[in-house]
């Protein structure tokens, strides 16, 4: 018990770490041939980790594994088009509004039922959102946008996961997403002029956010999560835009204005209220 919570308090905190990381990375690719070789070389590795089950893939698991495939694709896109117009800590505490959107969207999608904690939740979240809007927190710029855009991916991801991911197929389930995500990568290349130059650092963030935050990321979730209770595990991943702030301001000397720090703090609220007694669970960034 106490191995999974550490084990997933590591995993956010290598996810949040990825995000100043994916920034700087991106003065070396474009955001489409980064994610492309980030999942194409996370896709490659996973199944030395859990052959020869992995190819073991039903035709309900291929088509849940490609649903889930393209949301983690749309996530990963957007927040990394988003991270070339805003800044890393900002994406972090937006990505996270994916808490309090993901029960907004099983109410959506399942009816399930939504407390007024979560109302109260998605409101603080979103009032950050806009806290950050402000002119003198920088504005909500495209960056930011896309982030948003990108948390809603994530969240509906969650809602899906919740449904369909058990012991006996979390591990095809895992490198399906990987696989689809990095082919849709490849066909996106033609949209725009791809450039790719494999420095140091792009090297250093691609092996990190490849191995710890995608191959062995997503199979931790899926592995050690079901082991806590959800709102144990919502909180620790409520974490994640907390050590991508750290984060920021320690590797990019990021110093962000107090409207920023406003709009984060309110977001962060809405994080872990909406993390109590929920029974969805959280997920992926």
């Amino acid at each position: 018990m106490l191995f999974g919570y550490l084990t997933l308090l590591a995993l956010t905190a290598v996810w949040g770490l990825t995000f100043p990381m994916v920034q700087n990375a991106l003065r070396d690719a474009t955001p489409t041939a980064f994610v492309a070789a980030r999942f194409a070389l996370a896709a490659l590795l996973f199944p030395l980790m859990a052959w020869p089950r992995v190819f073991r893939i039903t035709r309900s698991m291929a088509f849940q594994g490609l649903w889930l495939g393209f949301l983690v694709w749309g996530g990963y896109t957007l927040q990394t088009y988003g991270l070339t117009c805003t800044t890393a800590a900002r994406s972090g505490f937006l990505t996270g509004t994916l808490v309090p959107m993901t029960p907004l969207f099983s109410w959506l999608l399942f009816r399930d039922r939504i407390s007024l904690r979560i109302w109260l939740a998605a409101l603080l979240a979103f009032a950050g959102t806009f806290a950050m809007s402000r002119p003198d927190a920088g504005g909500l710029n495209l960056g930011d946008v896309l982030t948003l855009f990108c948390a809603a991916c994530y969240a509906l991801q969650i809602v899906f996961v919740s449904r369909w991911v058990k012991s006996s197929n979390e591990v095809q389930l895992v490198w399906l997403q990987l696989v689809v995500t990095a082919v849709l990568a490849f066909l996106f290349f033609p949209v725009q002029a791809q450039r790719f130059e494999l420095t140091s650092q792009l090297a250093i963030a691609l092996a990190v956010t490849a191995i710890f935050g995608s191959a062995l990321g997503l199979w931790a979730q899926l592995r050690y999560q079901p082991l806590i209770s959800a709102t144990a595990a919502a909180i620790i991943y409520a974490c994640e835009p907390i050590f991508a702030g750290l984060a920021a301001w320690w590797i990019q000397a990021e110093e962000p204005p107090q409207a920023t720090l406003i709009g984060a703090a309110l977001i962060v609220c809405g994080m872990l209220l909406s993390s109590l007694r929920t029974q969805t669970k959280p997920a992926i960034t």
